[in-house]
């Protein structure tokens, strides 16, 4: 009671409140929380949902944000690199592949893209520049998916074992809090 006393007389001068109105301080506080909430809730993220109700994982990306996905060939059992480019909620690119020898479902036709020859590494890359919503595949311990963002790595099978299906997402937050 003593807080929102305006005598000022020394009897009453202990505390006092800096804000005359608590119910406007709360409703601020309540103003800036949503405000927060609405821009975390609208990031731009990659969500890594596997199969089975195992937990998923997430990194953010932002637009125009670069991931690669790096596995093993099962013909060839030579190294292959996927890089995406993220243009918003479930659209992806494939901009190029990187690859060391030509197998079974490897791109090297020019009507599948850019092809260069990269002869200091032994490699090949492909500009392919394909859509996608979303990619789905069996982890495998033959092919050793792994998925790059940064420093960060994701080695798939570690996380989720042999065989599991996973998919992956570009999503706004909010639309992975409500899987």
């Amino acid at each position: 009671m003593f807080l929102f006393n305006p005598d000022r007389t020394p009897v009453s001068t202990g505390t006092r409140s800096f804000l005359r109105r608590p119910v406007s301080a709360i409703l601020v506080v309540l103003f800036v929380l949503l405000v927060l909430l609405g821009w975390y809730g609208n990031q731009l993220i990659i969500a890594i949902i596997p199969e089975n109700g195992l937990p998923a994982r997430t990194f953010y990306v932002g637009k125009g944000g670069e991931w690669s996905y790096h596995y093993t060939h099962s013909v060839q059992l030579t190294p292959c690199d996927e890089y995406f480019r993220i243009n918003g909620p479930d659209d992806m690119v494939m901009t190029h592949t990187v690859y060391q020898s030509f197998g079974v479902g490897l791109p090297y036709d020019p009507k599948d893209g850019k092809f260069t020859a990269l002869e200091k590494e032994g490699k090949f890359e492909m500009e392919m520049n394909r859509p996608y919503r979303s990619l789905r595949f069996r982890t495998a311990v033959q092919a050793r998916p792994m998925i790059f963002h940064g420093t960060q790595v994701y080695d798939l099978c570690n996380l989720y074992g042999q065989g599991t299906l996973v998919e992956v997402r570009a999503l706004k937050r909010y639309q992975y809090w409500l899987l």
